[in-house]
């Protein structure tokens, strides 16, 4: 995680915090109640948690969510969120190869966050607004291979999940290593970089 930020005026899309609960299969039930106590959603006709998939909610509390998956769950379980991400995902172009996809991505993850309800990226004018780090593809072209730096703050977990899931939507074969583990956002850094190749 990014330190000492605390994305107070930063929210996510509904949509994508629905995803979650895909995710969390059987761990469903509770997540629910966490998220509920962290104001994130309402309460639903089942007692579960429901969000409005166009509406925008904070991402502090999305984060804290998070943390409290992993600490009674798990990093297994923040993984298998993070892996259900990309079934569900907008914003990416069909029929495009693992490359391109990758190129894709930096993008598609500031399409799904906002400041005070405007998207981080804007397709009319192409501009970029920082301030949740990014996903930073380094394609080779000449391998079957493409490191990726993860500079926000979801958790690394969560990130390798993501990451995997979305690399073998492209490629089947994918497999992802976490380079220099010692060098983690888990760990203080400012960075994790993963290796992506394929056969």
């Amino acid at each position: 995680m990014i330190r000492n930020v605390t994305y107070e005026r930063i929210q996510c899309l509904g949509h994508n915090l629905g995803i979650v609960s895909s995710g969390l299969g059987s761990f469903w039930r509770l997540a629910s109640r966490i998220m509920l106590e962290e104001s994130m959603g309402t309460t639903g006709p089942d007692g579960l948690v429901q969000f409005e998939s166009e509406a925008w909610y904070p991402l502090a509390g999305h984060l804290r969510m998070l943390e409290r998956i992993r600490k009674d769950f798990g990093e297994v379980a923040l993984r298998q969120v993070g892996a259900s991400i990309p079934r569900f995902a907008r914003a990416m172009p069909a029929g495009i190869d693992v490359r391109a996809a990758f190129q894709r991505l930096d993008v598609m993850y500031h399409l799904n966050h906002a400041v005070n309800g405007q998207p981080m990226f804007s397709e009319h004018t192409g501009q970029l607004q920082d301030g949740i780090g990014h996903y930073l593809a380094r394609p080779f072209a000449r391998h079957k291979q493409i490191l990726c730096d993860c500079t926000g703050p979801y958790p690394c977990a969560f990130d390798e999940g993501l990451l995997l899931a979305f690399a073998r939507s492209h490629e089947p074969s994918a497999m992802l290593t976490h380079l220099e583990p010692g060098m983690c956002r888990t760990r203080g850094a400012a960075r994790c970089t993963y290796s992506v190749a394929w056969t």
